[in-house]
């Protein structure tokens, strides 16, 4: 099964229920949360020097399906999104062929839109970068 993170991360909500309605047939236990905390965002500079940017707000989830574990880590307060993404991720490590192509074909469209903007967007970047080379004056 695909990863799926980045999908489920740019869901609307209602995708996001739809998804949620989706696994909701299905004995998905939570084991742990949804919890926020806080994580310490780390940098590194231009001299290989790791700074501490400051601390991010986090959501973290985790599921059981069939004696595999999910877990996520998701940005913000997302306490739903984190428990899906958890959900999605023990389904994806079980043996349920059936459910993993219901949820495969439900991101499916979603997947596609969101390849196409990143696609767009980094036409669009691509079309910002200068060349130095052939700014040099002769």
């Amino acid at each position: 099964m695909t990863d799926y993170q980045s999908v489920i991360m740019n869901l609307d909500q209602s995708l996001l229920r739809d998804l949620g309605q989706l696994l909701a047939e299905a004995e998905i236990a939570l084991v742990k949360g949804p919890q926020t905390g806080l994580l310490m965002m780390v940098a590194r500079d231009p001299f290989a020097a790791d700074f501490c940017l400051g601390e991010i707000l986090i959501t973290e989830a985790e599921t059981e399906y069939q004696d595999q574990r999910g877990y996520a880590m998701v940005l913000g307060e997302e306490p739903e999104r984190a428990v899906l993404l958890a959900a999605v991720t023990a389904v994806g490590q079980s043996s349920n062929e059936a459910l993993k192509k219901r949820i495969e074909s439900f991101l499916a469209e979603p997947s596609a839109r969101l390849s196409q903007w990143a696609d767009w967007q980094r036409k669009l970047l691509t079309k910002t970068l200068v060349s130095f080379e052939t700014m040099v004056k002769r």
